[in-house]
């Protein structure tokens, strides 16, 4: 009955989650739908196990501590993961660097997301810190988008007085791989001291296919992330560096 209970709970929590978020900031990435498959499987599994304990079907409870061990073993991987992105994103990078990429993020038709305004506040001030430092900003056109991601940025850091010859736009890319291999062909050299900024939880996969791409002198800059989409990023990332992982990209 507890089990029950919990799922329930569980399941409820997850679809307003989604509903939330939806209302809030729009389906702007498919792995949302994660929690609202999580919350419509909770309660699913809440009715059924109340069922199967009613009707005493023995072979249920050696199931359900199957499951439950793989669900647990699931949860403590994904939970020393979010760990270390969370040890990443504190990183605080030197002074004087040669480039500071920014990384794109959604544009509800020429406004910038709170996520993505985050990495450019970061990068502006570290850029009037550093005044000898250019930036790339990285982020084509996605759906909902007016412009390009590295256009709104562009826009934001010259309104607060950075000069637009320190500003490289790249237009294209379209996730964080092509945010950084097309960078590079801007930067010209690999071997240039370069920060990537980002929201924390993205600094640890962002430095890794940084190096898989052969920079030799990375560091990360993480800012923010909007208290809404902190589930949501976090758990989105930790399953992004397993796949990563296993596919050899990081």
């Amino acid at each position: 009955m507890v089990i029950s209970v919990i799922s329930l709970i569980i399941g409820i929590v997850s679809l307003l989650y989604f509903a939330g978020y939806v209302f809030w900031n729009g389906i702007n990435n498919s792995f949302l739908f994660f929690w609202a498959l999580l919350g419509i499987f909770c309660i699913a599994y809440a009715a059924v196990h109340r069922m199967i304990l009613q009707r005493g079907i023995i072979w249920w409870k050696r199931a359900e501590q199957v499951v439950m061990g793989v669900v647990v073993l699931c949860f403590i991987i994904i939970l020393g993961i979010v760990g270390l992105l969370v040890s990443e994103g504190k990183e605080t990078p030197s002074d004087n660097a040669d480039y500071v990429i920014v990384l794109g993020a959604h544009v509800f038709g020429e406004k910038m997301s709170a996520n993505l305004r985050y990495r450019v506040e970061a990068a502006g001030d570290y850029l009037k810190k550093n005044p000898d430092t250019k930036a790339v900003l990285s982020g084509g056109q996605g759906q909902g988008e007016d412009i390009t991601e590295a256009e709104a940025m562009r826009r934001y850091l010259v309104q607060v007085g950075i000069e637009e010859e320190r500003l490289l736009v790249e237009g294209d890319s379209v996730n964080t791989e092509e945010n950084i291999k097309n960078s590079a062909k801007i930067i010209g050299d690999k071997s240039k001291k370069v920060v990537i900024t980002s929201n924390s939880f993205h600094i640890y996969r962002a430095k890794g296919i940084a190096k898989k791409q052969g920079y030799k002198n990375v560091e990360g800059l993480g800012c923010k992330i909007h208290p809404y989409s902190i589930l949501n990023s976090y758990v989105r990332e930790a399953v992004a560096v397993i796949k990563y992982k296993l596919c050899g990209q990081i």
